[in-house]
């Protein structure tokens, strides 16, 4: 790409560069800022979208008694244009990268369209009648609520959330730190969605979001009241918002971005030759050949289905088991206590899926979790069932167990997906990220809706009220809630049995790296081992560091009289200090390394002859059994890489 070019992008302002410089990913700010903390804060608003937008329809705008159809197929036909919409945001994340890559501008520009989505949503003009019921909508009434829904779902979300997650694919090739980076990153998804859960329940209880009669102590609101109020809750969570995508811009970084563009100042190669794309077509060709993307994307459809059916039911499910049929409290004690499993995972399934596989940990969460969307059918017992306490005793307890099971396909399926695509790059020499997310984005989004509208039909044919019909209430609403979503944990454990991509990672990154540096070669550039570029950066970053330090001392002298050789003189002071004791630890960690070594020596030495030779034996059996499994992995890999030269894509 020529730097011509390059210098012309609005995004090669100093002001708009990432404030990630090393080479490596670390814990903060990167991770702890820009995977977890930025998406948590920029997803709150559309987990209470998602949550209460039908409702908001239902009780508010009063569609279920006056156009039930229309809120039932609203979701489903949109999902139509809400696959248009990925697809155009998917070609944009394609389009050749800018300064800042190819993501992270999106998050950016999107912010203002989602904004102004957000407040659409919640802005239908109603008529009411004079106690503050709602009459039958307007056909303005109805346009508006299609185009706020579409333009929500279909282009504001997708500007944001298709590039948010294709952060993870293009941040690192390491796949320790990209299991890491996909921890943190669906954390943030789950922890916005949780907060919302969590909030949720005690605004609409509080600031009246829903209609609801005067009883128990609270004062009584109409549906004109609770109207009024949307819009007030939106301008908070777009101040939310804007600082969650601001704080996901500035620290992150699309290391694989720029090793493939050469966009940034110290790239691999100067020459003035031009990247080629690969093509939409192109993209699709190699992901309908690849066995392991099919299995991912249909991992993902499962997982969001069964999920999104049990989060958009959680308010129906309590709803159904109340004792007058309007009380959701239940539904915020179970998100509050299923976000505790949910934390506690986010911890573990890391280190987990380092040791035993990503796709391994995903298949024995996904049948535990089955067994335990099957226990949440105990609530309709007659015995608990008539017994509030043991309804939400049963109900929390078996959501937390199969929280459990969900927590791998949870945190670590965005980094299997990212295996998927290093794959794609080492048979064919191109990434499928464009189009891969366009899918993914389709996916997440469009099923939010279609989840709702099956819940929304599904309880307004059986008659949402508390009569004769509790009962099958009840029933229909613990099959949304928890049985649906175990059935699809089911699915995808069995899916799982041939997923098997991880074995391919080494030869993966060993390919993509020796293509990269046969094409440096080839352009008549220097090739930089990625080990010394990261030395490199981190050396440059620590100078710059050092510069602004010094300059901030200064300025603060000339504050405040201070003498800058006696207070550099100590920040020199303390900083050998903290060496020394950093190197003492070191140190000490060495010497317990070189014990625990010698122990180990000292113990095989006191073994007999024989008992030594039977070690050995032992030992070289089962490097010539690894020697073997590599070996078959070898030769299944470049049989993909044949058919793939094959397919001259």
């Amino acid at each position: 790409m020529s730097s011509s070019k390059t210098k012309k992008s609005f995004f090669n302002n100093p002001l708009l560069s990432s404030k990630i410089k090393s080479r490596s990913v670390k814990l903060f700010p990167e991770v702890a800022l820009g995977y977890l903390v930025g998406p948590m804060f920029a997803l709150v608003s559309n987990g209470i979208v998602n949550t209460y937008l039908f409702q908001y329809y239902d009780k508010v705008l009063g569609l279920k008694s006056s156009a039930l159809l229309f809120e039932t197929l609203l979701p489903i036909i949109s999902s139509i244009v809400i696959i248009i919409g990925n697809l155009l945001i998917g070609k944009l994340i394609n389009r050749k990268p800018t300064a800042a890559g190819k993501a992270r501008p999106l998050i950016l520009l999107g912010l203002p369209i989602l904004a102004i989505a957000l407040l659409i949503l919640f802005l239908v003009p109603m008529n009411y009648d004079k106690n503050g019921n709602p009459l039958t909508p307007s056909i303005w009434s109805f346009l508006m609520i299609a185009v706020g829904y579409n333009l929500y779902y279909a282009f504001a979300y997708p500007f944001y959330f298709t590039p948010h997650s294709a952060l993870v694919n293009l941040s690192t090739r390491d796949g320790s730190a990209r299991s890491l980076l996909a921890t943190a990153s669906n954390g943030a998804v789950l922890a916005a969605a949780g907060l919302s859960g969590m909030v949720g329940p005690i605004l609409v209880d509080i600031i009246g979001l829903l209609p609801r009669e005067a009883g128990d102590g609270k004062e009584g609101v109409t549906a004109m009241e609770a109207n009024s109020k949307w819009t007030i809750l939106m301008v908070i969570m777009i101040a939310l918002l804007v600082v969650g995508c601001l704080f996901e811009y500035y620290f992150t970084r699309e290391r694989i971005t720029e090793e493939s563009f050469a966009i940034k100042a110290n790239e691999d190669v100067k020459t003035n030759k031009e990247e080629k794309k690969t093509s939409m077509l192109e993209q699709i060709k190699i992901c309908a050949h690849d066995k392991y993307w099919w299995l991912i994307i249909l991992f993902f459809f499962f997982y969001q289905f069964g999920g999104q059916l049990k989060n958009s039911d959680a308010s129906w499910y309590a709803q159904a088991f109340s004792n007058n049929g309007s009380d959701i409290s239940l539904a915020g004690y179970i998100s509050i206590a299923g976000s505790i499993p949910t934390a506690l995972g986010m911890v573990v399934i890391w280190p987990l899926a380092n040791r035993f596989g990503k796709s391994n940990c995903i298949k024995v969460g996904a049948i535990f979790a089955f067994l335990m969307g099957v226990a949440g059918f105990v609530v309709l017992l007659p015995d608990i069932s008539s017994n509030a306490g043991l309804v939400s005793t049963v109900s929390i307890a078996t959501f937390c167990l199969k929280a459990l099971g969900t927590v791998p396909a949870m945190y670590i399926s965005m980094a299997l997906m990212s295996d998927v695509l290093d794959h794609q790059e080492a048979l064919y020499g191109k990434r499928t990220d464009g189009f891969t997310m366009a899918v993914y984005g389709s996916i997440i989004v469009g099923l939010t809706g279609i989840a709702n509208g099956i819940i929304v039909g599904l309880n307004g044919i059986k008659g949402f009220s508390y009569g004769d019909s509790v009962a099958n209430n009840r029933v229909l609403n613990t099959a949304l809630f928890s049985g649906a979503e175990g059935v699809c944990y089911l699915i995808i454990f069995f899916m799982f049995l041939f997923m098997n991509v991880e074995k391919f990672s080494k030869l993966d990154q060993k390919t993509i790296l020796l293509n990269h540096k046969n094409a440096v070669v080839a352009e008549g550039g220097i090739w930089i081992e990625p080990e010394e570029k990261s030395k490199q950066e981190e050396k440059a970053s620590m100078e710059a560091s050092e510069e602004a330090r010094i300059a901030e001392l200064k300025a603060k002298c000339a504050k405040k009289g201070l003498d800058f050789d006696a207070e550099e003189s100590k920040y020199q002071a303390l900083k050998a200090k903290k060496e020394a004791e950093k190197e003492k630890k070191n140190n000490a960690k060495k010497m317990a390394l070189e014990k625990k070594e010698a122990e180990k020596k000292a113990k095989f030495e006191a073994l007999s002859d024989e008992e030594k030779a039977a070690l050995k034996a032992k030992e070289e059996k089962k490097i010539e059994a690894q020697k073997q499994k590599d070996a078959k992995i070898q030769l299944e890999f470049e049989h993909q890489l044949e058919k793939a030269k094959a397919l001259q894509i």
